[in-house]
Order: structure tokens, then C-alpha cells, then sequence
């Protein structure tokens, strides 16, 4: 499972439970922020970073809508 399956299986249990949309909106930026610095760490090593698959744009879980 990749991060990102995870982190939507993540978000959609949150969504779907009983936590304060502010809670879950500062998990979020937490996650995010958390990413991009293990990105930019990475892309200092000279390692590139490839995604495979599909491009998810457009693509978010019915329940998050």
C-alpha cells in the first residue's frame, strides 16, 4: 500500500468518525508538511522520485466529497 492509499484510508475514517473538523484539519497539514520535508530530504540524497501509476487529479474518494 502506498503512502497516499494511507493516508486517504487515514483521512476517510476521520471523516467518517467523530473528530473535530479542526483536529482533522491539523492532522492534514501535519501529514502534509511531514511529506514535503521527507521529499525534499530525499531529493537532497540525489535520489529522483517517480510515481507510478495514474495521475490521481480529480480522482477524491466519494465520501470525502
Amino acid at each position: 500500500m502506498t503512502y497516499i492509499e494511507q493516508f486517504e484510508q487515514e483521512l476517510v475514517k476521520k471523516l467518517q468518525g467523530t473528530e473535530e473538523p479542526a483536529a482533522i484539519v491539523r492532522w492534514v497539514s501535519e501529514e502534509v508538511v511531514k511529506s514535503y520535508r521527507n521529499g525534499i530530504a530525499t531529493g537532497q540524497k540525489g535520489a529522483q522520485m517517480m510515481r507510478k501509476g495514474e495521475s490521481r487529479k480529480g480522482s477524491l474518494p466519494a465520501q470525502a466529497l
